[in-house]
């Protein structure tokens, strides 16, 4: 059972078409709620009203010094700039340790058998220790890498 939106969706719906286009099931609710809805309609003509005026207002100019200021200052940070640069060291290290790990772990494993224990296995237990470091380590960088390569393809994709 559907339910017929409220004023408040409604209003929702109008202000968010600023942002974004209503899909074509957004756009048939708000027009039949506005056919039956008096106070929404009064709003929507408000709205249409303020937009009207706001297009007509002469917007004073920015001064020249202001203006090449702002602009210059706009290029000068770019979002690369802005966004942590991983330490090419930093990288060269997890990579290593990735190495290391991958080669220690199936060095470790080629030698158990069904019938061992956790106590029979000193070199897995460590390597497990160290996987479990590594992990720690990538999930606190991680935010770094994801930033930085966000940055990187935002770029690429403005330019």
């Amino acid at each position: 059972m559907t339910t017929k939106p409220g004023c408040r969706d409604v209003e929702r719906l109008m202000i968010g078409s600023e942002d974004k286009a209503l899909l074509p099931g957004e756009r048939a609710l708000v027009e039949d709620h506005l056919r039956g809805c008096t106070p929404c309609r009064d709003f929507a003509a408000d709205r249409d009203l303020i937009r009207e005026e706001m297009t007509a207002v002469g917007w004073p100019a920015l001064p020249a010094e202001l203006d090449r200021r702002t602009r210059r200052a706009l290029r000068q940070v770019e979002p690369e700039a802005r966004a942590a640069a991983v330490p090419a060291w930093l990288l060269v290290a997890m990579a290593v340790v990735t190495i290391i790990t991958g080669i220690w772990l199936a060095a470790s494993l080629a030698d158990v058998t069904p019938d061992m224990t956790l106590a029979d296995l000193p070199v897995t237990g460590l390597a497990a220790v160290f996987i479990i470091i590594q992990n720690a380590l990538t999930l606190l960088f991680a935010p770094v890498v994801l930033r930085t390569f966000r940055a990187r393809r935002g770029a690429a994709g403005g330019a």
